[in-house]
C-alpha cells in the first residue's frame, strides 16, 4: 500500500502466488469476504474483496481493527467446505497514513480531476488557480458518521473524516472544501480543495496531503 503501515478503512494490495483460482472483481455490495475461492484475514476479520486473481487480491483493511497496532494478515484458499492457511504476515496500522491513487506506476501523476469537467489534471487539462480538484485517495481514517466495512458511503450525510487534513500544491497551502468517503464506493477517500494563487506553473507540479502530522508521498499535476 504505502511505506509505513496502512489504516483501518483503507484499500490495500496483496501479492502473492497461488491465491485466487480465477479472475474477476466483486459485483455485490456490501463486498463479499470470499471472492474466486479466496478469503483474505486481517487481525482475525474477514476482510472485503474487491478483487482477485492468482497473484493479487485487493482488499478494504477492516474499519473496526484498531490503531497504532500490529495484525497478522492470512490469505486462504477456500473451496467452499475447507480452508487452506497461507503463511502470516504482519502489517502495522496507524490511526491515518494518507496516500494518493496513481494514474498509473511508476509515473507520478494523481488521481486528480478538475470540476465540473471530473478530467485528469495532467498537461492535456492542465489547471489554474482558483479552480476546485478532487483528490482521490486512500488512509484518511475515521469518519464521521462511521460507515460499515465493505458497505456503499451515504450520500446523505456524508461521512468526513475525523482527521483533519491540510494540503499543498507547489508548496503552497489549499484551501480544502471537503476530506471524506466517495458516496456510493467503498472505502475510497477524496479531498476536494481550490489551487491556490501562486503556484509556478508547470507539467509536474507537486500535490501533497498531510493528516495529523503524516505526509502523503508526492505525486504532481500540471499548473498553467
Amino acid at each position: 500500500n504505502k511505506s509505513g503501515g496502512m489504516s483501518p478503512c483503507g484499500i490495500i494490495s496483496v501479492f502473492g502466488s497461488n491465491l485466487a483460482t480465477s479472475s474477476g472483481q466483486a459485483s455485490v455490495f456490501p463486498l463479499p469476504t470470499t471472492l474466486n475461492s479466496i478469503k483474505l484475514t486481517m487481525g482475525g476479520e474477514d476482510a472485503p474483496l474487491f478483487y482477485s486473481n492468482p497473484t493479487q487480491v485487493n482488499a478494504q483493511v477492516p474499519c473496526d481493527l484498531p490503531a497504532n497496532s500490529q495484525a497478522q494478515v492470512v490469505a486462504r484458499a477456500f473451496n467452499g467446505t475447507v480452508e487452506s492457511d497461507g503463511v502470516p504476515a504482519t502489517i502495522t496500522l496507524a490511526a491515518v497514513q494518507p496516500g494518493i491513487f496513481l494514474v498509473n506506476v511508476p509515473a507520478t501523476q494523481g488521481v486528480i480531476l478538475n470540476n465540473p469537467g471530473l478530467q485528469i489534471v495532467d498537461s492535456t487539462h492542465p489547471a489554474t488557480a482558483g479552480d476546485v480538484l478532487t483528490i482521490y485517495c486512500t488512509g484518511l481514517g475515521a469518519t464521521s458518521p462511521l460507515v460499515t466495512t465493505g458497505a456503499l458511503s451515504p450520500v446523505s450525510p456524508l461521512a468526513r473524516v475525523t482527521n483533519t487534513v491540510t494540503a499543498t500544491i507547489g508548496g503552497i497551502g489549499a484551501s480544502v472544501q471537503f476530506a471524506g468517503l466517495t458516496p456510493g464506493f467503498v472505502g475510497l477517500y477524496q479531498v476536494n480543495l481550490a489551487v491556490p494563487t501562486g503556484v509556478t506553473p508547470g507539467s509536474l507540479v507537486q500535490v501533497v496531503l498531510t493528516q495529523s502530522g503524516v505526509s502523503s508521498p508526492v505525486v504532481t499535476i500540471a499548473v498553467h
